[in-house]
């Protein structure tokens, strides 16, 4: 059970040191957003066609990024952010949402499992370097759930506009896109709190903890 719950990612530490994983974190979300700039422009999707723009430019200034902003994401978050992108990909742009039919559930539950592990790491950073915050490891667990529970439903709002995912054509796929939401964020919310027993969250939201400490925390509590 604790194999199952200790993280997604955990065969990758094992092969790959740090530089190996933030590289192959890096270039893995670029070439998903070359990819997806090529087939929006083919496809005619423009609002594609800007977001993947406003990727690939981010992407390839770094430097801009270290110097201006200082933002620092984690290689767990990078590498999820570039699978979901890939699969938002194919599905809005290559039609298989409509091909696949369990397509857009799968995409829905590791949307879902990325807002979770984006809500966890918040909150246990805000808890770890904030006084202001101190929170139980099973409450941080009960709120990343309420959380990804409650952005499955602007996700809903999304996909009425067909921006991004497949749009519910009724009621029961509305009601099963939020279950599988739900059951996602438990899951996260269970990795979360073995990952805290086990002294290794802090791996996972490495750098991502200076970056929130630094533009957020501190500036904030000034």
């Amino acid at each position: 059970m604790n194999y199952i719950l200790d993280y997604p990612f955990v065969n990758i530490r094992s092969i790959c040191n740090k530089s190996c994983r933030n590289v192959l974190a890096s270039y893995s979300l670029k070439i998903v957003l070359i990819v997806t700039f090529i087939l929006a422009i083919w496809k005619g999707q423009w609002i594609w066609v800007i977001g993947g723009i406003a990727g690939i430019i981010i992407g390839f200034i770094p430097t801009l990024l270290k110097k201006d902003i200082n933002v620092t994401l984690p290689w767990s978050i990078e590498l999820l952010i570039a699978g979901i992108l890939a699969l938002h990909m194919g599905g809005v742009l290559l039609n298989a949402y409509y091909e696949i039919p369990i397509y857009a559930d799968v995409t829905q539950f590791f949307t879902s499992i990325l807002v979770a592990f984006l809500a966890f790491a918040i909150i246990y950073i805000f808890d770890e370097f904030w006084d202001g915050l101190k929170m139980n490891k099973y409450a941080m667990a009960f709120l990343v759930v309420i959380a990804t529970m409650a952005t499955s439903v602007i996700l809903e709002f999304i996909k009425w506009f067909k921006i991004f995912g497949r749009r519910s054509e009724s009621v029961e796929q509305v009601l099963l896109s939020l279950l599988i939401s739900t059951i996602a964020g438990i899951i996260m919310a269970l990795i979360g709190v073995n990952l805290i027993k086990k002294g290794k969250f802090n791996e996972m939201t490495e750098g991502f903890e200076e970056t929130i400490d630094s533009k957020i925390i501190k500036k904030f509590s000034k």
